[in-house]
This record gives C-alpha cells, sequence and structure tokens, in this order.
C-alpha cells in the first residue's frame, strides 16, 4: 500500500531539514569565529614589547622592569626618575656590548669561564637548598622558657653588667633557636652522607 504524505506534512519536513541545515552550518561558524579571536588574543598577549634593540639583541620591557626592581631591591636610596631609568637602561646596554664582544671573542667557551659558572651555579644551588631546609627546620623548632632561663643564668656567670631578663628574653630565644637550627643542619647533612653510597680510591688520594 502507497504512504500517502500530506502537504502539511511535507512542508513540515522540509522545514526540520532547513533548521537542521542551519544548526549544522552555524555551529562550525561559530567554533572558527572563536578560535580566530582566540589565536587573535593569544598574538596580542605574546606580542613583546621591546624597549631597546642592541645589535641583534632585544630587550623587552618587561626584561627592563624585572632587572631594575631587582636592583631597587639592593639599593634603598635609589630613586626611579625618567633620568635614572634612562641612566640604567645605558648600564644595561654597555653591559650587553661588553658580552657581545667577550662572545665574539669565545671567552664563554673558555674552560676558566665554565668552572667560574659551574662553581657559581653550584654555590647558588646548595644556598638555595640550605635556606629551603632551614626554614622546614624553623616551623619545627621551638624554645622552652627552661631553655631561656639557663642559657641567662650562663650569660650571668660571664657578664657583670647584663639587662635584665625580661628585656633580652626574646633575643636569647632566638640565638638558641638559630643554634638548633645550625645544629639539625649538620645532623641532616651527616645523615644524607651516611646513607650515600660512596667509594675513595684511598691509594690514589695518597698517590701524590
Amino acid at each position: 500500500m502507497p504512504i500517502v504524505v500530506s502537504v502539511d506534512q511535507t512542508y513540515l519536513i522540509s522545514q526540520e531539514a532547513r533548521v537542521a541545515m542551519k544548526k549544522r552550518l552555524f555551529f562550525p561558524f561559530i567554533f572558527a569565529l572563536s578560535l580566530s579571536l582566540f589565536c587573535c588574543g593569544q598574538e596580542q598577549a605574546d606580542k613583546k614589547e621591546i624597549l631597546a634593540k642592541i645589535n641583534d639583541y632585544e630587550l623587552t620591557l618587561k626584561e627592563f622592569e624585572g632587572q631594575l626592581v631587582a636592583d631597587l631591591s639592593l639599593d634603598e636610596d635609589f630613586k626611579v626618575t625618567n633620568e635614572a631609568k634612562k641612566g640604567f637602561l645605558e648600564q644595561l646596554i654597555k653591559k650587553e656590548l661588553l658580552i657581545q664582544e667577550a662572545k665574539k671573542l669565545n671567552l664563554d667557551r673558555k674552560e676558566n669561564f665554565i668552572r667560574t659558572i659551574e662553581r657559581y651555579w653550584e654555590s647558588t644551588l646548595i644556598r638555595n637548598l640550605m635556606e629551603l631546609k632551614g626554614k622546614e627546620i624553623v616551623e619545627r623548632v621551638y624554645v622552652s622558657q627552661e631553655e631561656i632561663e639557663a642559657r641567662y643564668k650562663e650569660m650571668q656567670k660571664s657578664e657583670e653588667e647584663l639587662s635584665p631578663l625580661e628585656e633580652i628574653q626574646s633575643k636569647i630565644a632566638e640565638e638558641i633557636k638559630e643554634q638548633k637550627k645550625r645544629k639539625r643542619l649538620m645532623e641532616w647533612i651527616n645523615d644524607l652522607r651516611k646513607n650515600a653510597r660512596i667509594e675513595i680510591d684511598d691509594k690514589l688520594l695518597n698517590s701524590k
């Protein structure tokens, strides 16, 4: 038996098809537009503000401000003015020119330079480690009132004119706390030594 479709049904079917087609075209368009806007925004975010070009080197505003802030932390008397910023920029330019000149002569590849960098890197790494471990230890270190009073009595034996305990109590507590921190740091280092696998050739050590 043939299927009979009315005019109204045909109209509704065609309307639903058009709506579905619009949806299929609309959503990819929105996605493409969103992606385009995101990429444009990302390109603008990644765009660097070049403050100065020194031969092939580009000094960004962010780098300049970072170095300026670092110097401000070392010199509290430094006043930030337009003239001071120009002077600071000139220092950075001269420093970069000297670095470039040293690289032309391959001084950055010399063995003594590499050793110096290694020593600086190692010392900085160790200092950062000690600071981190020191903070961890301090968080678990406390000083009792009995310890403070015992230290004060020891001080009385060697110092004739000593301030009252109430006036120097916090100072004594800090000194004891610092001593405890140093002691625990040394214990931690010794534990590292004990738990490490270390082999020493004594004959080779004493051969020269």
